[in-house]
């Protein structure tokens, strides 16, 4: 296998000089280190069950270990299972970092199946249930923080129950965002303000307000046009109650992606924010990467394997990739299209389709169509991260989850974007809009999630095709990209933004722990645990 040289892709973490050039945010200047006789910070880790969510956070949880933290990761048990090597290596090489695996109460929920993560679901029908079981996981998370308290807790965004449990304990909890703070800008202004009530039609733009940015959108484009029902407005709503909980804001991005809205997003919610990312650089070249997602099972790294010698086979940069993550399921007129539009575009492509598509029986008439070598249909699992660090790649067709989006710009990939649902067409808006490393593949709307069956054709085979190739040809594109990737992997080295902000964090931590601590010597009748 031979890597992206020119992108500077070493086989080792890239935590190591020179400085970035990018400007931190408040919090990143607060402080730069962890005070040297201080006892770690002792820190958990929360996602939410599904790859989008936990494999971020598994690598957040291994960045601030790596920095001196002692890490726990709370996963449910077959999370424990998929998540759990690269945290093992760690502790083997020495890291304070664990996982410690909750039993999901799947039958309290009436969740039937053994399903622990929201891309396991056969059907759309148990992600109520699912929803249900997740939220029970909160009295058991409590009493773990009971019985060994930590000095905070990093939360999903989505889980408000993990910023209040066990409050007696006084530790304080940040929310992991999951997305970047230009999407939470957005989402926050669509919310506060409603622009989108005063357009007559789904198509007609409107202006978002109170951005630095003139952002438009359509209520096409909205996450809650994809979220179901009166859930949806639920589900968003989560935001504010983090917001009330939180002591900061964690975010899986960099200064010099998004630098004017980390700033926005710290003055808009009067909280600092934590941009430490790219989150997914903590992953060298060996088998943390190639096994991402897929640990424990023993078929990784042969699949692994299969596709990066398949890319070893081709020229620079002449390869799509295409995924769009573990919760899309596109119905099978669009899973045609695009089948049909990548044999037909006389490119090399990898195509990575989930296994719990029920559109995969389409699969051998597409791979019929496609010139032998020319096309890898992937049904299940991809190595995301080695796959786009490949020099043979040169552009990523995605649907804009943020996870997916941070991984392009840290391999310096052009992105080619398609949004499906909730915040990734604000995604979207910030690639190809603002930091000019990707362009539409022109999706003008989503799939309401749960109902994609009925959705249609979104984006025709020659559209496809068209701007595949197109996306491939763009030198102007491909160069900003590589420039955002340099910049990228700058900012997690010694000196640079996100750097500081993973020390600014754990200094956070470390003088709120003093405070509790003077508060209680100072008054022994009031128990003060951290």
């Amino acid at each position: 296998m031979y890597t992206r040289a020119s992108h500077g892709q070493g086989a080792h973490s890239p935590w190591a000089p020179p400085p970035s050039p990018g400007k931190p945010s408040v919090a990143a200047m607060q402080s730069s280190e962890v005070e040297e006789n201080a006892a770690p910070p002792r820190m958990y880790f929360i996602p939410f069950p599904t790859p989008g969510h936990a494999l971020p956070m598994s690598d957040l949880a291994r960045l601030f270990a790596s920095r001196g933290a002692d890490a726990t990761l709370v996963l449910t048990r077959a999370n424990a299972a998929r998540l759990g090597g690269p945290v093992a290596r760690a502790a083997a090489a020495g890291l304070r970092i664990r996982v410690h695996a909750l039993a999901l109460p799947a039958e309290a929920a009436g969740l039937t199946g053994g399903h622990e993560s929201a891309d396991d679901l056969p059907s759309r029908e148990l992600a109520g249930p699912f929803t249900v079981a997740v939220d029970l996981l909160a009295p058991l998370f409590a009493d773990l923080l009971r019985r060994h308290p930590a000095d905070a807790v990093v939360f999903d965004g989505v889980l408000p129950w993990a910023a209040t449990a066990a409050p007696e304990l006084r530790i304080p909890r940040y929310a992991f965002t999951g997305t970047g703070c230009f999407a939470l800008s957005v989402q926050r202004a669509l919310l506060l303000h409603a622009p989108q009530d005063g357009v007559a039609s789904a198509t007609e733009p409107f202006l978002v307000p109170g951005l630095p940015d003139a952002v438009r959108l359509t209520k096409s484009r909205l996450a809650e046009a994809t979220l179901p029902g009166a859930h949806s407005r639920e589900f968003l709503n989560r935001l504010f109650d983090g917001e009330r909980a939180t002591a900061g804001w964690v975010v899986n991005s960099f200064a010099d992606l998004e630098q004017r809205y980390i700033e926005h997003y710290e003055k808009d919610t009067g909280k600092p924010v934590f941009a430490v990312g790219p989150v997914c650089l903590v992953n060298g070249d060996g088998d943390d990467v190639l096994e991402r997602g897929r640990g424990g099972e023993a078929c990784a790294a042969t699949d692994a394997a299969r596709v990066l010698t398949w890319l070893d086979t081709k020229p620079a940069r002449s390869v799509v990739y295409v995924c769009f993550g573990s919760l899309t399921r596109f119905p099978r007129e669009q899973v045609a299209e695009l089948g049909m539009g990548l044999a037909g575009s006389g490119v090399n492509f990898v195509w990575v389709v989930g296994d719990k598509n029920a559109s995969a029986s389409l699969l051998p008439g597409i791979e019929a169509a496609v010139p032998a070598g020319r096309g890898l249909v992937i049904t299940g699992w991809a190595p995301q991260v080695a796959v786009l660090r490949h020099a043979a790649v040169g552009a990523f067709v995605t649907h804009c989850g943020w996870g997916a989006v941070t991984e392009a710009a840290a391999a310096g990939v052009p992105v080619l974007a398609w949004p499906v649902f909730a915040e990734q067409f604000y995604n979207e808006a910030l690639v190809v809009g603002l930091a000019g490393t990707g362009a539409g593949v022109g999706a003008e709307r989503g799939y309401v999630w749960g109902g994609e069956e009925s959705g249609g054709v979104v984006v025709s085979g020659e559209k496809v095709a068209e701007r595949v190739r197109a996306t491939l040809a763009d030198k102007g594109l491909r160069q900003r990209a590589e420039e955002v990737g340099e910049r990228a992997r700058r900012a997690v080295e010694t000196g640079g933004s996100s750097y500081g902000a993973v020390g600014a964090l754990m200094d956070d931590v470390l003088r709120r722990r003093r405070r509790r601590e003077i508060a209680a010597a100072e008054e022994p009748g009031d128990v003060v645990k951290a």
